[in-house]
């Protein structure tokens, strides 16, 4: 099997280069809730599959170096100790060391003995193997449908992969070392703190995105290509759509607010945000209804009126729209979810 190295950032970002502040309220209100937590260790001479439509996984590895590939594709990435790896798309894939090791699949490992700290599990191949000697995976996952609610993750390419050696991304070691060790129900902090702790990576991540104008994350071969070179110009409704997403918005007022005409407005956004313009607000309310539905006890009715809906019912259309449920059903997102 012929392997492709993983690209590098590009274009490389200088030291003294900053992300633009509005991107920062883009981004900082994005929360999701991980289906579970886990750390997996392995020997040598493993393999893995792992499929599902519906599970989005954020790994971080650490020790022995692997391989990854999607299923269908014949190019496999190198991945070392302190890379990552981001999915939010999910599709089926393999993580080994061996290119003919038999692979287990996903519910044969979950089979196996596994221990268990609230919402986080841990599975070891490699008892009796030193840390050093073994490939240890850590992470979480994230229902599929729960992220694309948010227009910015659904940008993203289908594979992410984020090099610890990177000096672009000097955030990079620490976030991952600090998820090896949370999910270390061992050793480390037994799952206390995992959930906010990859939110906050999933931001960086999408952080990252938005700071390569132009560029795109580095991505597994064969991923879909970033969105195109960004217009500065949109910034202003981008900024306006995450920070007052319970503002009367219609296309004229966000053209405007860009100083565009209706139509370059829209052409514009949906070259850069591969949506319409009032799809992404849609999408950008439904993502901070579910959040509200599933942290707070508030009304249908509460609820719209604090992303924009005049109603509950309307929300209730829109969010059946863009996730194909009730808006109670953001319930189906709950902590034990997977278990």
């Amino acid at each position: 099997m012929t392997s492709q190295p993983s690209p590098s950032l590009s274009p490389p970002i200088a030291p003294h280069q900053r992300v633009d502040p509005k991107y920062d309220a883009l981004v900082d209100t994005l929360s999701f809730e991980p289906t579970l937590h886990f750390q997996a260790r392995f020997g040598s001479g493993f393999a893995i599959d792992i499929g599902g439509r519906r599970r989005a996984p954020l790994y971080v590895f650490a020790g022995q170096s692997c391989r990854f590939r999607m299923h269908g594709g014949s190019a496999s990435i190198h991945v070392e100790h302190g890379d990552i790896l981001f999915l939010p798309h999910a599709g089926a894939h393999r993580i080994f060391d061996t290119p003919d090791a038999t692979p287990l699949r996903f519910a044969s490992l979950a089979a196996r003995k596994i221990e268990r700290k609230g919402q986080t599990y841990a599975v070891d191949m490699a008892a009796d193997i030193d840390c050093s000697d073994a490939t240890v995976v850590s992470g979480s996952f994230f229902w599929t449908d729960a992220l694309e609610t948010a227009p910015l993750i659904a940008r993203l390419p289908q594979v992410i992969h984020l090099q610890r050696r990177n000096a672009a991304l000097p955030w990079l070691p620490p976030m991952a070392d600090l998820v090896r060790w949370l999910s270390d129900i061992r050793r480390g902090g037994r799952g206390v703190g995992m959930t906010e702790t990859v939110n906050a990576l999933v931001r960086h991540i999408v952080l990252a995105h938005l700071r390569c104008d132009g560029g795109h994350l580095p991505c597994a071969p064969g991923s879909a290509p970033a969105a195109p070179r960004r217009d500065a110009r949109l910034h202003a409704a981008l900024h306006a759509i995450h920070t007052r997403p319970e503002a009367p918005w219609t296309l004229e007022s966000l053209a405007g607010l860009c100083h565009m005409t209706r139509t370059t407005f829209a052409t514009r956004f949906r070259q850069q945000t591969r949506l319409p313009p009032m799809n992404y607000l849609a999408n950008w309310r439904v993502h901070l209804a579910a959040r509200l539905l599933r942290e707070q006890r508030l009304s249908l009715d509460e609820v719209a009126s604090r992303v924009g809906y005049s109603t509950g019912a309307i929300l209730a259309r829109a969010y059946k729209r863009v996730v194909g449920a009730s808006p109670r059903s953001s319930e189906r997102y709950p902590a034990n979810a997977g278990r």
